[in-house]
């Protein structure tokens, strides 16, 4: 077993044991992933945009954020929230930092600055600025000086989820579940996916033995014969996805499919793609659109990422299975920890 997946299997035991408590707000994982069209444990590098809600636990640099609030599904976080930020839009939906933020535009949305600002443009409704501030324009509501109800929102749910353990946990449990019985054909460059549904209307592929060939085609087309959710789980470690996902559907699948790349530590998608990309250890660069959530380690955005919240269904492991994996995440008898903003 690689260490990757000790760390995110022992990340994954606190949440399946219902551990460590949280806050009355913290979200679930379909709430994550339904609210926030991108978590990134660690860092983002932009010069994109994201349509919906960011979070990431650390170092915030260049990109545009929020740019569609008005479809974004309701939540108490910001439109974007990070340790520190610097060279970032901030569109729509406002700003948390807990720590600085520099040569940044807010345009809509209270900010709050909980360590120093420099040189930017706050256009919302108000900003609080903990720390020094030095050659800010304060403009829409103006510099407040004790937190506004808003701002208190926004403020109470930036450290209310341990993503790491919730996003963890699910993906962890996502990987037990077993496949549905559907069928992957290849032929030539095209791969089609028939998917077949269990009672609940999830279709599950395990793609552990193929997703090699699977990723190395250039061209993706889905039958889902019902299937309200599709779920991939695939071992790849590295994997660089060219593929055309034909007749619109990435798009059409973009909020109600999960990949879980449970053991990627680095992934390239090149061309547009389809569904909520779960890759809890690895660094993403996205060279195209993506049509979906994006939950990684690290960000390097170079295309946009387009508002399809989740809205499918998160299949629950059978009960023998899923108490052989408490079993074997107890032997590991540590709880992994990762800083939160």
């Amino acid at each position: 077993m690689s260490l990757r997946t000790l760390r995110l299997l022992t990340l994954a035991l606190g949440t399946a044991v219902a551990l460590p408590c949280f806050a009355a707000d913290s979200l679930t994982a379909a709430q994550t992933l339904n609210q926030l069209n991108v978590v990134a444990l660690n860092t983002i590098n932009s010069n994109s945009h994201v349509d919906g809600r960011t979070w990431a636990g650390g170092a915030v640099s260049g990109g545009d954020y929020g740019q569609h609030p008005g479809d974004a599904p309701a939540s108490g976080y910001a439109g974007l929230t990070a340790a520190t930020a610097s060279n970032v839009h901030v569109n729509g939906m406002g700003a948390y930092l807990s720590g600085s933020l520099s040569n940044s535009i807010v345009n809509s949305g209270s900010t709050v600055v909980m360590g120093s600002a420099s040189s930017n443009n706050f256009n919302g409704p108000a900003a609080y600025v903990a720390g020094a501030s030095a050659f800010n324009n304060f403009n829409g509501g103006g510099r407040v000086y004790s937190l506004t109800g808003d701002m208190r929102t926004m403020v109470d749910a930036a450290s209310s989820t341990n993503f790491a353990n919730v996003l963890g946990g699910l993906s962890q449990s996502l990987k037990t579940v077993g496949d549905t019985g559907g069928s992957v054909d290849i032929s030539g460059n095209k791969v089609t996916f028939n998917a077949v549904a269990g009672s609940d209307g999830v279709a599950v592929f395990d793609l552990t033995a193929i997703d090699e060939t699977v990723f190395a085609k250039g061209e993706f087309e889905f039958n889902l014969n019902g299937a309200n959710t599709m779920v991939f789980n695939t071992d790849v470690s590295s994997a660089s996805i060219a593929v055309n996902f034909l007749g619109g559907s990435a798009q059409a699948i973009g909020g109600k499919t999960i990949w879980n790349f449970y053991n990627a530590s680095t992934l390239n998608i090149n061309n547009q793609f389809g569904g909520s990309i779960l890759a809890l250890g690895a660094t993403l660069t996205n060279w195209n659109n993506i049509e979906g959530g994006v939950f990684v380690e690290d960000l390097v955005q170079r295309g946009e990422i387009h508002l399809q919240p989740f809205d499918g269904v998160i299949p629950v492991p059978e009960p023998e299975t899923y108490g052989m994996l408490l079993a074997g995440l107890a032997l590991l008898g540590v709880f992994a920890r990762r800083r939160v903003v």
